[in-house]
């Protein structure tokens, strides 16, 4: 029964895991495509000045959503009105943070010896409270699984996005094109996810509720706001010492990994925290599913950085024009520190499910000090030396998920290393083939060399998932009959 259980739980994730990665992967693919036109246009610049903006909002969104989302896809009970004290909290903490934006905006610019700064801020602030008008409608399709229905405004977002931005950068706009493309998306996204998943606040919360969601969102806050500083702080310092240019290559270097890794990390966490939490109360399936989502993200997550991190070079020379090359080594190092912490998605989710937030929390603040000093002391190397550091604090942030969950909650040593390694050993053995394949060609053609690295690095690594995983292929074979059998 607990064996059939898990086979259910696991189907269940990877049909919605199928749902939400093209839900992600679509917004994000016509983003890619969005900026690969905008890189002919824009200068390296003008995006770094949209990276700080980003970065900038970034930080502001962590703090407006408070982990209340996560609060409301948890809850077993008062769901209803768990969602109007997101709604409401939501509103309240997104007007005061938009207000403290368009206040500081001025003193950013200054700081940055960016004028432009000062007026692109207040615009894009305004992003912060069209998406806490509909955080409950998001929230619940994921809560319910209901991954395929969210593709619908997750695309509209991204086409929109796209569109407005490649309209106005043709017609000069410069980086004003990014800033009202972004906001133009969140609008046309919100309103998407309104007319899915319509809600309205139907129940007042009450004390008790407003408690529970702020001792939930407290310690996710936190852990949130540290995590995300790899991924922040690095973009707010190059900035400011190496300059909006190098800026613009390094937020660009990041944009193909983000596509390929980066949207399996938040899909996943889509599917996991849901069904985490609905087995959260028997702790034998819930480790038996924890270590099989381990090894299964490993599989995905370790193969798409190794192939970016290969075939970077001749994509880069493919789709950019030459005053984007120097973002290819930042690409690869990149590639390789989003598949590493790819892995922390799992244990990450886990915590969650056990409403273990506070858990989140130390591990967040142990980590937080190797963020601060390592990206300080790398960004006057430049932006090769600060992807290299990410590198690094992606594996620290694996050992310190490790060690937490090996000493409280019983995560075995042994069944961790052995869930990871089918993913790094078909990472690295399709890695070699690829670039065995590009040193015996002859041609000088940029896309021939990455078309044929790009289908050895993908045989190679089939082979060896077929080899090293087997058992994938004979779920999907038997989802397969499965499916033909009802039809």
């Amino acid at each position: 029964m607990v064996e059939k259980a898990r086979s259910d739980n696991v189907g269940d994730s990877v049909r919605n895991v199928l749902w939400a990665y093209l839900s992600f992967f679509s917004t994000k693919g016509l983003n890619l495509v969005s900026i690969v036109i905008l890189a002919w246009y824009l200068e390296p610049a003008e995006f770094g000045t949209m990276a700080i903006c980003l970065a900038i909002l970034g930080y502001f969104e962590i703090l407006s959503q408070f982990g209340m989302g996560t609060a409301l896809i948890s809850t077993r009970e008062k769901v209803e009105e768990t969602a109007s004290a997101v709604l409401l909290c939501g509103m309240l903490f997104s007007s005061i943070l938009a207000g403290s934006i368009w206040l500081s905006a001025r003193s950013i610019a200054d700081w940055y010896g960016d004028p432009l700064l000062g007026d692109l801020l207040p615009v894009i602030a305004i992003a912060l409270m069209v998406q806490a008008l509909t955080n409950v409608n998001a929230n619940f399709l994921v809560r319910e699984l209901r991954l395929k229905a969210k593709l619908v405004p997750d695309v509209l977002r991204g086409l929109t996005k796209g569109l407005v931005s490649i309209l106005l950068a043709v017609l000069g706009y410069g980086v004003w094109s990014l800033v009202l493309g972004y906001l133009c998306g969140a609008i046309v996204g919100a309103i998407a996810l309104w007319i899915i998943r319509p809600w309205w606040p139907t129940r007042r919360p009450d004390l008790a509720t407003l408690k529970y969601i702020a001792h939930f969102g407290a310690h996710l806050i936190g852990a949130e706001t540290i995590n995300a500083t790899p991924r922040l702080l690095d973009n707010l310092l190059v900035g400011k010492v190496l300059g909006a240019s190098a800026l613009g290559l390094y937020s660009l270097a990041y944009r193909i990994p983000e596509l390929g890794i980066k949207s399996l990390i938040n899909v996943a966490g889509f599917v996991l925290h849901p069904v985490m939490s609905k087995i959260q109360s028997d702790s034998e399936a819930l480790k038996s599913y924890y270590y099989g989502a381990l090894k299964y993200c490993a599989l995905l997550m370790f193969g798409t950085g190794a192939a970016i991190a290969v075939l970077a070079e001749p994509l880069v020379y493919v789709l950019y024009p030459p005053k984007w090359y120097a973002m290819i080594v930042p690409m690869q190092l990149l590639a390789i520190a989003f598949a590493v912490g790819t892995i922390n998605i799992v244990p990450g989710n886990l915590l969650k499910a056990l409403s273990r937030t506070d858990l989140m929390f130390k591990i967040s603040l142990i980590n937080l000090p190797f963020f601060l000093v390592l990206l300080w002391l790398a960004v006057p190397h430049g932006i090769v030396a600060v992807a290299f550091i990410q590198v690094i604090l992606a594996i620290i942030q694996f050992l310190s998920h490790y060690l937490f969950l090996k000493s409280r909650l019983d995560i075995s040593a042994h069944r961790t290393f052995s869930a990871l390694m089918p993913g790094a050993v078909c990472a690295v053995s399709a890695s070699v083939v690829a670039m065995i394949a590009q040193s015996l060609l002859s041609t000088d053609s940029n896309l021939i060399q990455l078309v044929v690295a790009t289908a050895a690095f993908g045989a190679a690594f089939f082979v060896s998932v077929r080899i090293t995983a087997p058992e994938v292929f004979q779920q999907i074979a038997q989802r397969w009959i499965h499916k033909a059998g009802r039809a």
